[in-house]
């Protein structure tokens, strides 16, 4: 059977699973790149190098500001003359954000009666909806019931489609997104580890790692961190960068706590090492695969409203701590009782068991091959 994966912006993430899915897969592998490069990205594949053949596809792919959201529309005009091209047999595509190319894989699919797949987070949960959406949902939702099954990202995504009617429960299949935890532990790289077990001394250290952007809310964790009841033995660490970063170093001196707060800037190649040295995640705002990653490294995780992937991992009182609303003293409260209860470790353990058990790379494989071989 031929396979093909299209994305409009094949990130680092999707790279690792390809990669791991085509040295695996019994299918033939076909990717698409729908070509589209954000502005001084690295993470895309115009910043990584593959060891598989990839197309990539013009793509003209404006983003529209609305009512102070973005909407990218995500258009590759030569994809259906490359899908009668090449002929797969199944395609999995990205959902919502890429419903303009999804016209043309539906058309190819309907004139060769071939089938795809919608692969998708659902609703992105801070987004609100507007009119725009009260346009462009119809034909979305025709697409996706139109789809030979959906694979959903989280068991959030999943709720979300079923109550919505737009598919039936055994049309859906939850494809855990996760990292390549065979890759993560072996990027651990002792003179790295060595150098941070100096930073870190003998204190704790919570660990925030991501773009330092709005939507994330990185400043929310400094207010928390200086709320502690007791954060003399704690640091604060950032890995990641952003247009935020000048504000929360300002916030961090202000706030009087900047000798305890390390901003280490953009890493990838051997992140690893900070999440295993460091005693707690917490993900303040918008996230999803640094709970995965975190949690390969015996890490737990203190999490507000993210992606739907921490209703999967972050367990109360087994892996972590959920923190509803937006509450900065709430936050706060989560971390000292992690600390002063000293389950960090007990949860942590339990993390990596939840991972090595239902959330990794081998149960993703397996479930897109699910997908692949799904008969509605």
């Amino acid at each position: 059977m031929k396979v093909l994966f299209f994305q409009p912006y094949l990130a680092n993430w999707r790279i690792e699973f390809l990669e791991f899915f085509i040295k695996k897969s019994k299918h033939e592998v076909v990717v698409y790149d729908g070509g589209f490069r954000p502005k001084n990205d690295v993470k895309s594949i115009s910043g990584n190098k593959v060891s598989f053949p990839v197309k990539v596809l013009k793509s003209l792919s404006p983003i529209f500001r609305f009512k102070n959201q973005s909407y990218p529309f995500f258009f590759s005009p030569f994809l259906l003359f490359n899908l009668v091209r090449d002929r797969p047999d199944v395609i999995i595509t990205e959902g919502e954000i890429n419903f303009i190319n999804n016209i043309s894989i539906w058309l190819y699919c309907f004139v060769f009666r071939k089938n795809y797949v919608w692969w998708s987070l659902g609703k992105v949960r801070t987004r609100k909806k507007n009119i725009i959406n009260k346009f462009f949902d119809p034909i979305i939702n025709n697409q996706i019931k139109n789809a030979k099954c959906i694979m959903a990202r989280n068991s959030y995504a999943k709720d979300y489609y079923i109550e919505n009617g737009l598919k039936n429960a055994t049309d859906i299949i939850v494809a855990p997104n996760s990292m390549n935890n065979y890759k993560a532990l072996n990027e651990l790289d002792s003179t790295i580890q060595e150098r941070l077990y100096g930073i870190k001394g003998n204190k704790k250290v919570i660990l925030y790692v991501g773009a330092l952007v709005e939507d994330k809310c990185p400043s929310d964790l400094l207010e928390a961190f200086s709320l502690l009841e007791n954060n003399s033995d704690l640091l604060l660490w950032y890995v990641g960068a952003g247009p935020e970063l000048n504000k929360l170093k300002e916030q961090a001196a202000l706030l009087g706590i900047f000798d305890k707060v390390n901003f280490f800037g953009k890493i990838f190649d051997g992140v690893g090492n900070y999440f295993n040295v460091s005693d707690l995640v917490v993900v303040p705002g918008l996230g999803g695969l640094v709970i995965n990653h975190a949690m390969i490294f015996s890490c737990p995780v203190i999490s507000r409203l993210a992606d739907g992937t921490e209703q999967d991992l972050v367990i109360d009182d087994v892996t972590g701590y959920l923190v509803k609303g937006s509450s900065n003293k709430e936050l706060a409260r989560k971390i000292d009782k992690i600390f002063i209860d000293e389950k960090y470790t007990s949860f942590g353990l339990n993390a990596s068991k939840l991972i090595a058990s239902t959330w990794n790379i081998d149960v993703m494989y397996q479930k897109v091959n699910e997908c692949i071989e799904y008969k509605p």
